[in-house]
């Protein structure tokens, strides 16, 4: 027997297809289905999950159930492979919350996508991976009870001595004790905003700013204060400057001074020092995070905010997992004047890091082969930015604004005003293209016409393809549905 709601939708099917709704039309809302079937509100929702998986609707933001161009979306999937075909089961409005979008986002990082421009690591052959297999085989020939060891203290030795001397071409002058290796950068912002605020605190960000911030900090209680990034020059210190004279109950500020995540600006030297200034002046921390510090496109390493630190008052975060080995997810703080807090709270919070991946992470750098594959990884991504800020200038609307990065691989689109990006990105999923719409990079709204691609990939004729198809859908979004050929 069927369903009852696969009968409402068999039937919905059919009035599609006979064009009684014509493609882009609204369709009758959940309640209004119901009562014109018999049916509940439950099953008037399945009924139109079960025609979204089809392809015959498609839910926008707000707005409620829309008959999508089913037809050109079962020709493509007619000619597609299997594994592009199969549309993405998760759930595209809960992008728009803090609590939904990092773990709706990362749903389609499990996905068959041939073009996931939305995740944050470069191509996977673009790190030095047969490198740090030999060593960690190594390392497992000579002492696999090793693995049957619990990992403890601050870090190991060994990866802190490589480490500073790998902080020291930012400025940064450390010594092993001020340094505290955690599980990531995630986790080291985690412990530096608990030392420094607690619930009803406001911290200032950048905006646009990386959503996984966003969330961290409404999961600890706390508020979000946007502060504007200036194009080519990070953070606007004027605007930072009005923020703090006329808001009350700021802890701390967060920045990406050196290629900050999504703009990929990167502040001069004087203003780095600026900013210093003024979050001295209020008495304030600085949490740095430099995870992109090493990946500048025209520079070898610039100086961090926390070279010019005398007084303890920036925490300083980094991470291995943009320059070197994003599956190890090793990360450090060096915490300052907080940095036993930041001890406690790390020890609460996961123990230790684990120890094998710092074995051979200081074997590595030890061997004196980062310099060198930082160098080819910088020039990989140099290289690719101009042929994807030419494809986009091409193929995308008019008026369609492109930021170039200063490093790291961001390419930051801001498209016309009546362009919704999240919108956008169910056409393109169902195509095998993911992005990150800007409405993400924002705790209030902002930038729904805005999208980050992640270009850190060899450019190819796939690429180019891809890029010119988001656009050409892009460009049709202003008027109808979006489809894309």
């Amino acid at each position: 027997m069927q369903h009852s709601y696969a009968l409402v939708a068999s039937r919905l099917k059919v009035a599609i297809r006979a064009s009684e709704y014509a493609v882009g039309e609204r369709l009758p809302s959940v309640r209004e289905l119901a009562a014109t079937h018999g049916v509940s509100v439950s099953t008037a929702t399945r009924c139109y999950r079960e025609l979204e998986r089809e392809g015959y609707a498609e839910a926008r933001y707000k707005s409620g159930m829309y008959v999508a161009d089913w037809k050109a979306l079962h020709q493509a999937r007619r000619g597609a492979p299997a594994a592009v075909a199969t549309p993405v089961r998760m759930e595209y409005d809960q992008l728009a919350s803090l609590q939904h979008r990092m773990t709706q986002l990362y749903a389609l990082t499990a996905q068959p996508l041939p073009l996931a421009l939305h995740l944050a690591s470069a191509a996977p052959e673009w790190y030095p991976g047969d490198a740090l297999a030999r060593i960690a085989q190594r390392h497992l020939r000579r002492d696999p009870l090793a693995l049957g060891a619990y990992p403890s203290g601050t870090g190991l030795p060994a990866f802190k001595a490589e480490l500073i001397a790998h902080l020291a071409t930012c400025g940064i002058d450390a010594a092993p004790e001020d340094v505290l290796i955690t599980n990531g950068a995630t986790e080291a912002m985690q412990i530096a905003l608990r030392s420094v605020a607690k619930p009803g605190d406001t911290i200032v960000v950048e905006s646009p700013v990386y959503f996984g911030l966003l969330q961290t900090i409404e999961n600890l209680g706390l508020r979000a204060l946007e502060v504007p990034c200036v194009p080519g020059q990070g953070l606007s210190l004027e605007a930072l400057e009005y923020a703090l004279e006329h808001h009350g109950g700021v802890r701390a500020v967060v920045a990406m001074p050196s290629f900050q995540n999504p703009l990929g600006d990167c502040m001069p030297e004087a203003a780095k020092q600026r900013l210093l200034k003024i979050v001295r002046r209020h008495d304030l921390t600085l949490i740095e995070d430099d995870v992109f510090g090493d990946l500048g496109h025209k520079t070898n390493r610039p100086p961090a905010v926390k070279a010019w630190d005398r007084d303890g008052r920036v925490i300083y975060c980094g991470s291995c997992s943009k320059s070197m080995a994003p599956a190890f997810r090793v990360g450090w703080v060096l915490g300052g004047r907080r940095h036993r807090q930041l001890e406690s709270q790390k020890i609460s919070s996961s123990l230790a890091a684990p120890l094998l991946e710092q074995q051979v992470l200081a074997d590595y750098m030890k061997s004196g082969k980062l310099p060198a594959h930082l160098r080819k990884l910088r020039a990989r991504l140099a290289s690719v930015v101009p042929l994807a800020q030419d494809c986009v200038r091409q193929h995308f609307p008019a008026g369609t604004r492109v930021r170039g990065p200063d490093g790291g691989w961001w390419l930051w689109l801001e498209l016309p005003d009546q362009t919704d990006t999240l919108a956008l990105l169910r056409t393109a999923v169902q195509h095998g293209i993911a992005y990150t719409p800007g409405t993400l990079f924002s705790a209030s709204g902002k930038y729904g016409h805005c999208l980050r691609l992640n270009i850190a990939r060899p450019w190819s004729p796939a690429m180019a393809a891809g890029l010119r198809a988001l656009g050409e859908a892009a460009r049709r979004s202003g008027t109808q549905e979006p489809t894309m050929q």
